[in-house]
């Protein structure tokens, strides 16, 4: 094999049918993660009889065999994922799908759709919200595709490990699976629930599946350029029942507004409908209002990511506790192969503080702060939501992650340059607050500045990894 560099031409032609295919944008992704996917399937192929091949070989034998090209997406698309991330989503599915039956009654089934499925935490996770709110498993049909053979196959197996468990509380767990010795077999029940089948976005004959209720297809279109964001989107919007629910991942909120989507305003949860006939023709990317973009992803987890395509998941809310001039506590890792995320971590619930070193008081009315912020704002009172944050500012020391709040608030409110502002001011008690980072540059990417969106994204990348370390 000659040197990478040599090699350039050739790994852009893998780029571009990866492009072709499946819709990944290699700038998104790294065009080094690229290379090292086509060297480890050029690798398997040397070591399976064509010891001799170069790179030009199997790029020639790749365009005539559907199969090694499916073992390269394979190899790109790394799934991760874990039940009940991003919970209010499921939260606000399961209230939605109680008023549409109660709306049009139980002659029809619920049709709910998750692509991709990755390797069906998601659809699982959809399945156990709705049959535990009461509905029953014959008023709903829930498809769930994906393009990856390898993760469908995960997925229709239905034992899962330790790593689709995240956080510290899981009675899902033990109402719905059981033990055994490689793991946790989901109940039949839930199982029967979910139809699997191999769906590619990009070339998905959307006319041939139906309407559905719900869809959920999140964190991927943030890794497609334009032109595959658009086709996705077409799609996706031609399989949304009259006044159905697409959910998107909280870096997408944006996008979706830029095509004129209406938000639920269902806070966290990251829902929209369709907008009003005038709304939909709007198609330019810098000129839609922010909104509730960032509003709409107040989460602890907002921050870059850089890995493949298809990252799913949900997991309870827990605030952690707060600490000043610091991230909020309680977030792993900033993960790499988080693929579509770029806004999105991990984040589990903090240890409790060692008895000999309790919260301070202060620490105590920021933590508590921002828990009744939370929950005004989850129910809509965004500016008692403020308000809250504002009196606690009045008689305390400046609060990094209390300015952050403000900031998503103002961001709620359509208040760009307030939000801009408070954001900075959170910045600038602690420079390296990833969620504040993460949010400014997604309002500076709304208003056009990618550049300066690009270099705060980096920032923000290397705090986490600083926290992570």
């Amino acid at each position: 094999m000659n040197a990478h560099h040599d090699n350039a031409p050739l790994y852009r032609r893998f780029a571009e049918l990866l492009h072709r295919t499946i819709g990944l944008d290699a700038a998104s992704l790294g065009h080094s993660a690229i290379e090292r996917a086509v060297d480890q399937r050029v690798a398997a192929w040397c070591a399976d009889g064509h010891s001799e091949a170069t790179l030009a070989d199997y790029w020639e034998a790749a365009q005539c065999s559907p199969s090694m090209l499916q073992a390269l997406i394979e190899t790109v698309v790394v799934p991760e994922t874990w039940f009940y991330r991003d919970a209010d989503a499921f939260k606000a599915l399961a209230r939605l799908a109680h008023e549409r039956l109660a709306e049009r009654g139980n002659a029809l089934p619920l049709r709910v759709l998750s692509l991709p499925c990755s390797t069906g935490e998601e659809p699982y996770t959809i399945a156990m919200t709705l049959l535990d709110s009461g509905i029953d498993a014959a008023q709903l049909r829930i498809d769930a595709m994906d393009i990856s053979d390898r993760s469908l196959a995960v997925a229709q197996r239905a034992v899962y490990g330790r790593n689709s468990f995240r956080g510290n509380a899981f009675p899902f767990r033990d109402a719905h699976f059981t033990r055994t010795e490689d793991g946790w077999r989901l109940a039949p029940r839930v199982v029967d629930a979910v139809r699997f089948s191999r769906a590619n976005l990009m070339q998905l004959d959307a006319s041939s599946l139906g309407v559905y209720d719900f869809v959920f297809c999140r964190n991927v279109l943030i890794y497609f350029d334009r032109d595959a964001q658009q086709k996705a989107l077409q799609a996706l919007d031609s399989m949304l029942a009259e006044n159905g629910t697409l959910f998107v991942g909280p870096a997408e909120t944006g996008l979706l507004m830029r095509y004129g989507m209406q938000s639920a305003k269902i806070p966290l949860a990251f829902a929209f409908h369709r907008g009003a006939p005038e709304e939909a023709q709007l198609k330019s990317w810098h000129t839609a209002p922010l909104a509730t973009a960032a509003a709409l992803a107040m989460t602890r987890s907002q921050v870059p990511a850089r890995a493949p395509p298809h990252v799913f998941s949900a997991q309870p809310f827990a605030w952690p506790d707060p600490v000043a001039r610091t991230p909020f506590n309680g977030v792993t890792s900033f993960t790499p192969r988080d693929r579509v995320a770029p806004y999105m971590r991990e984040t589990s619930t903090p240890a409790p503080p060692p008895a000999h070193n309790p919260l301070s008081p202060a620490a105590n009315a920021a933590r508590d702060t921002l828990k009744t912020a939370h929950a005004l704002a989850d129910a809509g009172r965004l500016a008692e939501a403020a308000t809250a944050i504002n009196a606690y500012l009045e008689h305390h020391a400046p609060h990094a992650n209390a300015f952050y709040l403000l900031g998503v608030l103002a961001d709620a409110n359509g208040d760009a340059n307030l939000a801009r502002s408070q954001y900075r001011k959170a910045l600038y008690l602690d420079p390296q607050h990833a969620e504040a980072l993460a949010h400014l540059a997604t309002l500076l990417e709304l208003e056009g500045d990618r550049d300066g969106a690009r270099l705060l994204m980096q920032r923000a990348s290397r705090a986490q990894g600083a926290q992570r370390g």
